[in-house]
């Protein structure tokens, strides 16, 4: 079963090599890091990430903080990538299983006995499906960057659209499971933040909501979103993964704004390194 890309073209460039310099752009971008990744040595993981998930011209920047780090220190064999759902298809937790999706660069093989074993670990929770990834973005706009990175490995591609906090924490006990038997796995999670506000407003938000989340507080995170109408798209996937690692590392927090310049009508993006 071959998942073909929904976004190319429009979020992305559908060009290989176009896109190949898109990327490479926004690691030099003012708001990138300002230079590629660098050499990879030995796997410091499991490691995670949490990476926006908008068109590349918004987004692209940020997440290739999140990439820019990943690059030094591991070379994963396997990626779970947890991301939101925007359509509504599919089951509460929904696991694409078998085959390959593709993108400009090529194709990626699913990890299906890595997903097996998820699976397995969680009662139920976790079911096979692909009606929630067929038209869903936040987890297909990863896969060019970490082609981009790495020459070989396998994606998880898990969709949360049941994001409540209880599901997220228990979602996060599986993952530790897995990670404990593994070094060489990498876990994303794909969310982008407040939407559709002024530059300072989005940016008052997120800092707040960020700092419960370093602090791993995440039913107050849960509070807060509701109270002060923070809009990030994907705090399940963020508490899931980010419960699954003991520190959190922000590398860059900023919005659309800054990386576009229309500041009254902006998206949040954060990318943080898990350890």
């Amino acid at each position: 079963m071959i998942r073909r890309p929904v976004v190319s073209g429009k979020f992305y460039a559908d060009n290989e090599e176009e896109l190949k310099s898109q990327i490479r752009n926004c690691f030099f971008h003012p708001v990138g890091p300002g230079s590629l990744p660098h050499g990879w040595e030995k796997n410091e993981g499991p490691i995670g990430l949490i990476v926006p998930h908008a068109g590349y011209m918004a987004s692209g920047p940020v997440a290739a903080w999140s990439y820019w780090r990943a690059g030094a220190l591991v070379k994963p064999s396997t990626v779970l990538i947890v991301g939101p759902n925007h359509t509504g298809l599919g089951t509460k937790l929904s696991l694409w299983l078998e085959g390959a999706w593709e993108t400009p660069l090529g194709s990626v093989e699913i990890d299906h006995e890595f997903g097996r074993s998820l699976m397995a670990e969680s009662n139920g929770m976790i079911m096979p499906d692909t009606s929630a990834h067929l038209y869903e973005h936040s987890i297909e706009v990863q896969l060019p960057f970490l082609q981009f990175l790495y020459s070989d490995f396998k994606i998880v591609p898990l969709i949360m659209t049941d994001q409540r906090v209880e599901v997220a924490l228990s979602l996060s006990e599986i993952i530790k499971k897995e990670l404990s038997r593994r070094n060489d796995v990498l876990v994303i999670a794909s969310s982008d933040l407040n939407h559709y506000e002024a530059h300072e407003v989005t940016m008052e938000k997120d800092n707040e909501l960020l700092s419960l989340i370093l602090d791993g507080k995440y039913r107050e995170s849960y509070e807060l979103s509701q109270e002060k109408r923070i809009t990030a798209c994907g705090l399940g996937p963020i508490v899931a993964v980010r419960n699954s690692f003991e520190s959190m590392e922000v590398l860059c927090s900023t919005t659309s704004g800054e990386v576009m310049g229309d500041r009254y009508r902006t998206v949040g993006y954060v990318a943080a390194l898990l350890s």
